[in-house]
């Protein structure tokens, strides 16, 4: 699993800044509000920069947000924006690769996984959310943010040419049909309690363990 952030610049205390983290911030914290739960932890996969992890825990301060990441200069940006923004609430980031099979973690009372879906096989793509389901205590929630096709159709245009361009890369990859989403995690045991649009023609999905 290697999604990268492609426009993430550095800056000069190891941490690593991608504007749209800063632009889709607020709208996926608002999205989130009344899906989180009130206390426990957050395990989030393919955390990257940091930026998003350090912007919910902020939000949440009765959660403990759990980022994990398996490159290890996004492992250090996350923890770089951890000590500047001082967050408590935060665990140090840990190395995880949520496309392996069987993969496994401390059981959590969320988890969180922004743009990568669209970045990785439907083979792995079915190893995150089989893990998913796993790593989730009963009642706990997959909080799920990126682009989709929905009815087998592009949101947009330009999803419809970045699409291509990540086929062209890597034809095993590119957008997922929320469906095929919805499918696969119903199989692992969560069912979809809403699908929130945020803007950029991005969604929140949420699933829920059984």
């Amino acid at each position: 699993m290697t999604p990268v952030h492609s426009n993430a610049e550095p800056l000069v205390d190891g941490r690593l800044s991608a504007p749209a983290a800063v632009r889709n911030g607020p709208a996926i914290i608002a999205a989130l509000a009344d899906w989180l739960p009130e206390a426990g932890k957050v395990l989030e996969i393919a955390a990257g920069t940091g930026q998003h992890a350090v912007a919910l825990a902020q939000a949440y301060p009765d959660l403990t947000w759990l980022p994990t990441d398996i490159e290890p200069e996004r492992l250090s940006s996350i923890d770089a924006w951890r000590a500047a923004e001082q967050v408590t609430n935060m665990r140090v980031a840990t190395w995880l690769d949520a496309s392996a099979p069987d993969w496994a973690i401390e059981p959590v009372d969320a988890v969180y996984v922004a743009n990568l879906m669209h970045l990785l096989p439907k083979a792995a793509a079915k190893h995150v959310i089989k893990g998913v389901a796993r790593a989730l205590n009963p009642g706990g929630r997959f909080l799920l943010y990126g682009p989709f096709r929905t009815g087998g159709s592009f949101r947009s245009t330009g999803d419809e040419s970045f699409d291509a361009s990540l086929r062209e890369s890597d034809p095993k990859i590119g957008y997922k049909d929320l469906e095929w989403i919805e499918k696969r995690a119903k199989k692992a045991g969560m069912m979809l309690r809403a699908t929130i649009e945020v803007p950029a023609n991005n969604l929140v999905v949420v699933f829920e363990k059984s």
